[in-house]
């Protein structure tokens, strides 16, 4: 192997170069979907949990409102098998997202919430992949889902001072995972699981650009304050998040479908 090569090998393993791939291609294509990049390699500090990094990339919509928090995530021949807990063929529209709405200098709304978004798409609790063992109790995809929406969290936290700066507003931001990875849906029945060897019979599986992973990543307990809203829900779905699971390839398409409808936005207004 010559040096070049050795070298090569040594930036190709880092996957930085996907990183680097994705901002690039944001940036070149902002006039046909609407969205910028805001911050690249942004360092954070989660005071409520102890946790702190670099986010990959935040990418900022058309109207300075929408922010997506990216994980890249560059793997070598692999596929993602996400399930649903009902093995249903279904499509939804809801995801947790952190919403910062603040107006005459007072936040009304700094916590995770539900919100209906643009496009629908695949919702699943479970995220299986090769060699992944029975006995692990976090798969890779839940630590890297809770270290991004422990980034997420910090960056609303640093921007809150910003934002109240400013005139009256709603910030919403979003955990989104891209990567090389395969993705694929499986349908199934319950009923063909073996309460035997604990093995499914049959499924159908499906290739899908994105997909949401919603469960509870973050290993901790709920440090926020519950409103009554969320004291009906219980505990459990005030630790639930959404991570958004994207092909690096179909990126654009999703930027481009992305979107928030209005009724939605005034509903958060409002209330």
């Amino acid at each position: 192997m010559t040096q070049d090569a050795d070298f090569l090998k040594t930036t190709n393993d880092s996957g930085f170069p996907l990183q680097i791939a994705v901002e690039h291609q944001v940036r070149d294509t902002t006039a046909s979907h609407g969205w910028r990049v805001r911050y690249i390699e942004h360092s954070w500090i989660n005071r409520q949990d102890g946790q702190s990094g670099f986010i990959d990339l935040v990418l900022e919509d058309k109207h300075g409102t929408t922010f997506l928090v990216i994980e890249c995530k560059r793997v070598r021949d692999a596929t993602w098998l996400f399930l649903p807990s009902d093995g249903a063929d279904k499509k939804r529209n809801h995801s947790k997202a952190w919403i910062s709405h603040q107006s005459d200098g007072v936040m009304k709304s700094f916590d995770w919430g539900d919100i209906a978004i643009e496009p629908s798409c695949h919702e699943a609790l479970f995220c299986a992949t090769r060699g992944q063992s029975t006995n692990d109790k976090r798969t890779m995809l839940e630590r890297i889902g809770g270290e991004l929406i422990s980034a997420t969290e910090a960056l609303a936290w640093e921007e809150r001072n910003l934002q109240l700066q400013g005139r009256a507003s709603i910030w919403i931001y979003f955990n989104l995972v891209v990567t090389t990875a395969d993705l694929k849906v499986a349908k199934f029945s319950p009923k063909d699981i073996s309460l035997f060897d604990g093995t499914l019979a049959s499924a159908d599986f499906e290739d899908v650009p994105f997909v949401r992973f919603r469960k509870q990543m973050a290993l901790r307990e709920t440090l926020l304050p519950l409103d009554d809203d969320k004291k009906k829900k219980g505990v459990s779905y005030s630790k639930e998040n959404t991570v958004f699971i994207v092909r690096a390839d179909k990126l654009l398409h999703f930027l481009s479908q992305f979107e928030i409808p209005e009724d939605n936005l005034r509903h958060i207004q409002y209330n």
